[in-house]
């Protein structure tokens, strides 16, 4: 697989989008938050993610120079309205408006309508995290679905992923960021270009019948909920906070939207941050400190994987796979943009 390095991939997906509209500041923005998903191991959320934006875009469901706004806000409260741009730059301002009012107010909920596909929830978490804050966010998905309920064979709810972070006294949030169905759907996309099967489990095709063939999927079949019942359930409850908390279900003119619900709450309320992140601290060193089972070589914390794959892909590089790589090459070419040539071919 040709192998990029990060500063490649950014002026390259910074180049493509404002190809096609988006002002500096927003290709930019949106070019870093996709490279830096492919940087912690989460491809998923990566570059794969360019030929669907441009796909939303030529369709007019994402407008690349639109900025989010405040619908209606309470000291504690807001509605914000994605107004269809991006979804990175609509989840960024959410967040920093959540940071802002449990700053002031110590708690704060903010629902988020007319978005677009906003890439990793855990981006937005770790952002309060950082400011001192408890973070929780969900995202649910309105005319969109890909996950069958439990015991149904049919699309009905998103891939609704719920995401956590913690401060630590280390500097490093614990964050926890996950799909409630099997796996993301940009994971089956990752799978398709690799060319690889599923695990099973994972997939049904369109008869209803278990699959590992990715392809099943985009052929008619639907993603299965995480952990049987117990993950169909949490997804029904995020599918009900990100859409309809804030009204979304009335504002959608476009084809999926994209709901999301977040709540920051400042630590200090309860209690000096740094007393609070010094004894997250020890509870974690407990936790890390238990004896590996058998075909493991340690424990590890929430987050601390994404760490890793950050630090390791920053120095090596990203390997895309050749579909992908092949889809961007012939984007790049139709739109004029020079195409970097990789570290490793």
């Amino acid at each position: 697989m040709p192998v990029f390095s990060a500063p490649q991939l950014e002026r390259l997906s910074a180049q493509i989008f404002a190809s096609v509209g988006a002002p500096t500041d927003i290709a930019e923005h949106v070019a870093h938050s996709l490279v830096v998903s492919n940087l912690m191991g989460h491809d998923s959320h990566g570059v794969l993610r360019i030929p669907s934006y441009l796909e939303a875009i030529d369709k007019g469901t994402c407008v690349p120079a639109a900025r989010p706004a405040l619908e209606k806000e309470t000291p504690t409260t807001a509605i914000v309205d994605g107004s269809w741009a991006f979804g990175q730059i609509t989840a960024h301002y959410a967040a920093k408006v959540a940071i802002e009012k449990a700053r002031s107010a110590q708690v704060a909920a903010v629902s988020v309508v007319r978005c677009n596909h906003i890439g990793r929830l855990g981006e937005y978490t770790e952002m309060a995290a950082r400011e001192g804050m408890i973070a929780f966010m969900v995202g649910g998905t309105f005319n969109g679905g890909a996950v069958a309920p439990f015991g149904g064979a049919g699309r009905v709810l998103g891939t609704n992923p719920i995401a956590f972070a913690v401060p630590d006294a280390s500097g490093e949030p614990v964050v926890a960021d996950i799909a409630t169905s099997v796996t993301a759907e940009g994971k089956l996309r990752v799978a398709r270009a690799k060319h690889q099967p599923v695990p099973p489990g994972t997939i049904l095709d369109r008869e209803g019948n278990p699959s590992t063939d990715a392809e099943d999927y985009y052929n008619g079949g639907v993603l299965l909920p995480m952990g049987g019942h117990k993950g169909y359930v949490l997804s029904v409850i995020v599918d009900l906070l990100g859409q309809y908390v804030g009204g979304g279900e009335k504002l959608v003119t476009k084809d999926v939207s994209f709901g999301n619900f977040l709540v920051a709450v400042n630590v200090a309320a309860f209690r000096p941050v740094e007393e609070f992140e010094a004894a997250v601290g020890e509870r974690l060193k407990k936790i890390k400190g238990v004896k590996p089972a058998p075909g493991f070589s340690e424990v590890m914390l929430p987050g601390e994987p994404e760490r890793r794959n950050r630090k390791q892909r920053t120095e090596a590089g990203v390997a895309l796979p050749e579909d992908t790589y092949l889809q961007l090459r012939e984007i790049a070419g139709k739109l004029g943009v020079a195409m970097p040539d990789p570290l490793v071919a």
